[in-house]
């Protein structure tokens, strides 16, 4: 029986995107019809190289491994992808150090310290390393730090396309990972040095989970995985833990669990020795998360922390409209909170019927979910909701959209539909993502966005009225640090700020009284003391210079300015002795130091 134009036609358009026993099922025709045709076209060499492929079912079992076939059938894909990741994110290469940026790489002197790094902690010192080369390579120049995030975003996307071709088809994987190249709620975790961390977590576990993939062809890939598994790990300190999951969840899925279950006990170990290593750091944790962040200490609801955050990344994920890099707006009536629950309970049956009728969804949602799992505790260690903890799993959620409109579309006769709708949405999203970069370039951008997203975080309040006393409008600084203060009157960093700009208009009653505050609220805060000390030198009340200088000496003790203004004060309160000393412990540090020098050659007239 010959093939009509129309069987044939739909074969040449088909063939690439889809599994010969898909071709077969629709055009309601023997596969020997199909491989006869193709055979004839193509000739026989070319056809073994797709039966290689096509023949069996697309879990990786059913397929032929090889790198120089796979790149030379999908270069195309891949350079597409490439540069579909890396445009949208050009112009965001010249944006400045931001926010965390500033402490942990601006204003630290050890970034070039490759010692430092390395000895810094055993899982973490993998993204100090990064630093220690990108300062290499082009000092503080924000281009070069940032284009670390950006060569871990390509290399996630390359990797996510390999993975969906292999547990799936070329087309799918296409669709899915063009939305994750472009997608704008992956910004944050890009643009922001400080965020890189996910990509470049990511990034490993991805590796790892492909050579998992590929283990039973080549039992170096097993090796391979369970060490970029590891290097995951070294790369961000919590988000890696429940990633083990994913390996008996792929098992279930695609492989044989009962089987193969053993293979997991390595990436147990690495997580057991994670555990045992961290735990310790978690009093540590949280208080840097209560000093630092003021967060206040106590267990969260689950049962209302889960449906939020779950309900929030799925919203930004079809509506990216409100991003931002504090998700504040959090609080909801009975009725915003029933709408919230129903979303999740929703996406919890979504689960349960895919799990029955179709693994493969039921895979990828709950990769969506496990990827959460270390954010959505009660121990108040994160925040409730921050777009880069959702990089990973978005994918999840990407290829689940890809399989559900490759599914709608089946029917259509015209497999260009599907990338008629994928242009549809990679256009505006792109868009969005180009105009996020531009919320990221400079802080006044970035306070400036964070407000308009964010009114009722008290950071954004505070890093506003930074921003106001930097364009000299004190007034509307003072009323942004008191908006904050009134949002969260334990925030120590603004009754400081709030100090300061007191100063700096000569109310310095105000000033001290709210640098005492600060001190009170937050007792890590030596600044405040620092500046007390000098108001009152100023003012020549130097017995309170001298014990607010003692306190900030006290809380950092290797700070050797707070040394030398200690032995200014002494100087010029008549104490010679005292100062001499106090120079002659700084010189012993700092042989060199000219402030101290000079001093001690003033102590001694």
């Amino acid at each position: 029986m010959s093939l009509s134009h129309f069987q044939k036609s739909y074969i040449k358009k088909n063939v690439r995107n889809s599994s010969l026993e898909e071709i077969t099922i629709y055009l309601k025709i023997p596969k020997e019809e199909v491989i006869d045709y193709l055979k004839k076209r193509w000739g026989e060499e070319k056809l073994n190289k797709y039966l290689s492929i096509n023949t069996k079912d697309h879990s990786p079992e059913g397929k032929k491994i090889s790198l120089k076939l796979f790149l030379k059938d999908n270069w195309l894909q891949l350079v597409m992808l490439t540069i579909l990741g890396f445009g949208v994110y050009l112009n965001s290469l010249n944006n400045d150090f931001l926010s965390d940026d500033l402490a942990e790489i601006v204003n630290n002197p050890r970034v070039s310290d490759l010692g430092y790094a390395v000895s810094s902690h055993p899982f973490g010192f993998i993204r100090l390393i990064f630093y220690w080369l990108a300062f290499q390579l082009g000092s503080l120049n924000p281009l070069v730090f940032r284009m670390i995030n950006i060569g871990f975003h390509l290399g996630s996307i390359l990797l996510i396309y390999s993975i969906i071709t292999l547990l799936h088809r070329k087309r799918l994987a296409f669709f899915a990972t063009a939305i994750f190249a472009v997608h704008p709620l992956l910004v944050e975790p890009i643009t922001w040095i400080s965020g890189g961390m996910y990509p470049q977590y990511s990034f490993f576990f991805l590796l790892s989970f492909l050579f998992y993939i590929l283990t039973e062809k080549d039992k170096l890939f097993y090796l391979l995985s369970v060490i970029f598994y590891l290097l995951s790990f070294m790369s961000h300190p919590i988000m890696p833990a429940s990633l083990i999951l994913v390996y008996p969840l792929y098992e279930l899925v695609f492989g044989n669990l009962k089987r193969r279950l053993p293979k997991v006990i390595p990436y147990i170990l690495i997580l057991a020795a994670y555990v045992f290593i961290n735990l310790g750091g978690m009093p540590e944790r949280e208080q840097t998360l209560t000093s630092t962040h003021y967060q206040e200490r106590g267990i969260d609801n689950i049962f209302i922390l889960v449906p939020v955050a779950i309900s929030s990344y799925l919203n930004l994920i079809f509506w990216p409209k409100d991003l931002t890099l504090y998700h504040s707006e959090l609080a909801f009536g009975q009725l915003g909170f029933a709408l919230i629950a129903f979303e999740t309970l929703i996406f919890l049956v979504l689960l349960g019927v895919f799990f029955k009728k179709n693994k493969k969804v039921f895979f990828w949602l709950s990769f969506f979910m496990i990827t959460l799992l270390p954010t959505l505790t009660p121990f108040r260690l994160n925040w409730i909701v921050a777009e880069r903890y959702v990089y990973l799993g978005s994918i999840g959620i990407f290829i689940v959209v890809a399989l559900l409109i490759e599914k709608l579309l089946k029917q259509t006769r015209s497999s260009y539909l599907f990338y008629v709708l994928l242009i549809i949405l990679l256009i505006p999203l792109s868009i969005r993502t180009l105009l996020r970069n531009i919320d990221w370039k400079n802080q006044d951008n970035l306070w400036i966005a964070t407000g308009k997203t964010s009114p009722s975080s008290p950071n954004t309040h505070n890093n506003l009225g930074d921003m106001y006393g930097r364009w000299g409008d004190k007034q509307k600084a003072i009323d942004e640090f008191q908006t904050a203060i009134a949002l969260k009157p334990n925030y120590g960093d603004a009754y400081h700020n709030l100090a300061n700009t007191y100063h700096e208009i000569g109310q310095d009653d105000k000033a001290i009284e709210n640098y005492t505050k600060a001190a009170r609220y937050n007792p890590d805060l030596w600044q405040s003391h620092q500046n007390i000390a000098a108001i009152y030198f100023a003012q020549k009340k130097y017995d309170k210079a001298l014990e607010n200088l003692q306190k900030a000496i006290q809380i950092n003790p290797k700070n050797i300015n707070l040394r030398n203004n200690l032995g200014i004060v002494y100087l010029a309160s008549g104490q010679k002795d005292k100062a001499k000393e106090t120079f002659s412990l700084v010189l012993l540090a700092d042989p060199k130091n000219q402030t101290a020098n000079l001093g001690l050659l003033e102590a001694n007239k």
